[in-house]
């Protein structure tokens, strides 16, 4: 959206004027609306920024219909922000407002001016906050696109294993609530590919420690089973704050590798996903890539309940 563009949707033509002369000061492209089926109809049609509603738009001894019309705004412009203006604000009316979704509530009276000003200023931050993360996300996305098909057809080994950890930096840094914390950790007791510190709000992973660590391998051969090993003495170095690991092996892994990864799962708390290739290319495409680790684990740790 390249300029906020608010709709006025009320029966009262004085207010109208006040609302519109308001907006033109700030910059704002405005329209009105004086019923339920024109504000429908403009809905439709425009991509809003911010909705201002009468919550009566059948005059003061009206019913609240101004309120109906929040539901179909989510519908019909769903990034829209919506305020209700009221000259008979009630507490069962706000509440009613919001659990609805309405963004904010705004009363008639002598600072209608200053307020209405601030919370239109709020509502396009918000929305234009919301715009630059999808944008970033739009970003991320085709980066992490160009960045695996480039890991794909690389010949030399040196840049195939930078591109591949460059993969899954990039496919975390797509997933909300995972944080690359450091890359190509080297010190005198290990080398780790990626560090990712967990900070998601879900209660699904509050079991699985502060980290998460990932392990990259573009070998020509399955990963054998002592790699296995070795990422999860990794884990265990961490004070007990990393009981998960995903171990990325283009070319697969032998069978003991993924015999010790259910076994060692169903004895403690340490879980290890191993993705092949096939795997990768699943959870670079899905839509939800959170959603895909989640399935992941679980099918990890059933096969480990079903040992």
């Amino acid at each position: 959206m390249l300029s906020p563009k608010i709709l006025v949707v009320d029966d009262d033509p004085s207010f109208v004027q006040i609302y519109l002369g308001i907006l033109k000061a700030e910059g704002y492209s405005a329209e009105s609306a004086a019923s339920r089926d024109e504000a429908l109809a403009k809905l439709d049609a425009g991509d809003w920024t911010a909705v201002l509603f009468d919550q009566r738009l059948r005059g003061p001894d009206g019913p609240d219909s101004g309120l109906d019309l929040l539901e179909e705004v989510s519908r019909r412009s769903p990034g829209a922000k919506t305020i209700v203006v009221t000259g008979y604000a009630d507490s069962r009316a706000v509440e009613r407002a919001f659990e609805l979704g309405a963004y904010d509530y705004l009363e008639k009276n002598e600072v209608l001016d200053a307020l209405l000003r601030i919370k239109l200023r709020s509502a396009w931050e918000s929305v234009r906050a919301r715009d630059a993360a999808a944008l970033a996300r739009s970003e991320l996305d085709r980066q992490l696109r160009e960045t695996w098909t480039a890991c794909l057809t690389e010949v030399d080994k040196n840049r195939k294993g930078a591109l591949l950890e460059e993969v899954l930096d990039t496919l975390f840094r797509t997933m909300p609530g995972f944080v690359v914390f450091q890359r190509n950790r080297r010190n005198d007791i290990e080398e780790m590919d990626l560090v990712v510190r967990i900070e998601s709000t879900d209660p699904f992973w509050r079991d699985e420690g502060q980290y998460l660590l990932v392990e990259c391998k573009h070998w020509s051969a399955p990963v054998p089973r002592h790699e296995f090993d070795s990422l999860r003495g990794k884990m265990n170095r961490k004070h007990r704050r990393c009981r998960l690991g995903v171990f990325v092996a283009l070319n697969g892994f032998t069978q003991p590798f993924r015999a010790m990864a259910t076994l060692v799962s169903s004895e403690s708390h340490d879980l290890v996903l191993p993705v092949d290739r096939e795997r990768l290319e699943r959870w670079i495409a899905a839509s939800d890539r959170v959603q895909f680790l989640k399935d992941l684990h679980g099918e990890v740790t059933t096969a480990a309940d079903a040992k």
